[in-house]
């Protein structure tokens, strides 16, 4: 049965789970000193983390076809498990190279990339991003308050929300150059910048496409190139399509999506507009590297080459609406997606 677009967004978006992820911050703390016991930051002995990580699992079993679990300590991983079916009618297992959807935890890559042009000076924080934008960009500015990076960062750049219907779409073949298809869906400015704090997928595109603008790569060729590369994250892409890396759209498209009834949802694959924003694909085991580099036990850092860039970012990303992106205690995918 042929069903309505805007229904399977919602029921992505809310009700339907194919799986969800935890990546667990394991640092070690002791429990007593006495004791010494090394523990994660909600106590839990590291001794019986995976005990309890198959417990939590097991509790949720009714509710969700599949889970990918990976646990970090001091950037070495120490728990990486798969659970469930990632298609139930065929029967096929997830595993620990089950690809899938990162959505809005892509908006990190962005951060990353963002910080790194501006540790090189490539980039200010403090600029009108209009300096780094092809001329007459902007159709729908209100205000003539400058826009900066640090207003895409914190999105609070002043911008409408945006329907499901722009945020998403359901074929590859209607794929846009990142810049056409910002200026296409350019939303309206309805708040003065730095007034109100509105989530903006819009702003995090941009924030790519300034990316492409000042490195003069196309945005998912620099995150390839200095980020996928040097962290040996093989089995991420951010193509909007992922098709640089056809092995993992291929990997992606043999898992489905179900309500919280464990129903299968009839087209189950969306692509992202501003693909930036949400189009990550990868293993879990690739994110988990990922975010041991945003926090490095130590000095040295694969992302960057200053210490002070890597706490300035951590502080700008934990300060902002991020947070809804990235907890310290876990990432939950909803139908193959981050959010």
């Amino acid at each position: 049965m042929q069903m309505n677009r805007g229904y399977h967004t919602v029921n992505k978006v809310t009700a339907c789970v194919l799986s969800f992820i935890f990546i667990i911050m394991a640092i070690a703390v002791p429990a007593h000193a006495e004791e010494q016991v090394e523990t994660t930051p909600f106590r839990i002995p590291l001794s019986k983390l995976e005990e309890t990580i198959d417990a939590y699992v097991a509790s949720y079993e009714k509710y969700t076809a599949a889970v990918s679990v990976v646990a970090i300590k001091d950037g070495e991983t120490i728990v990486n498990k798969a659970y469930g079916y990632a298609d139930i009618e065929k029967q096929r297992k997830a595993d620990t190279s089950t690809v899938f959807e990162w959505a809005s935890i892509s908006k990190l890559l962005v951060y990353t990339s963002v910080m790194q042009l501006v540790e090189q000076g490539k980039l200010d924080l403090e600029m009108d991003i209009q300096e780094y934008l092809p001329e007459g960009f902007f159709k729908k500015l209100k205000y003539d308050d400058p826009i900066i990076l640090m207003n895409l960062m914190h999105h609070n750049a002043g911008w409408e929300d945006q329907t499901a219907a722009e945020v998403f779409y359901y074929s590859e073949n209607e794929t846009l150059e990142l810049g056409e298809t910002l200026c296409k869906n350019e939303p309206k400015q309805i708040f003065k910048p730095n007034s109100i704090v509105g989530y903006s997928n819009y702003g995090v595109g941009l924030a790519g496409y300034i990316v492409e603008e000042v490195s003069g790569q196309p945005y998912y060729e620099y995150v390839n190139q200095h980020i996928f590369e040097p962290l040996h994250m093989n089995d991420t892409s951010i193509h909007p399509t992922g098709q640089d890396h056809p092995d993992l759209a291929q990997r992606r498209n043999e898992i489905e999506g179900y309500t919280k009834d464990l129903k299968l949802i009839p087209e189950n694959r969306v692509y992202v507009t501003f693909y930036p924003t949400g189009a990550a694909i990868g293993t879990a085991e690739d994110l988990g590297e990922f975010l041991a580099a945003l926090m490095p036990v130590d000095d040295s850092n694969v992302l960057f080459k200053n210490r002070d860039t890597k706490c300035y970012q951590q502080v700008s990303i934990m300060m902002g609406p991020l947070l809804r992106d990235l907890h310290m205690g876990s990432l939950r995918w909803n139908t193959g997606c981050l959010h």
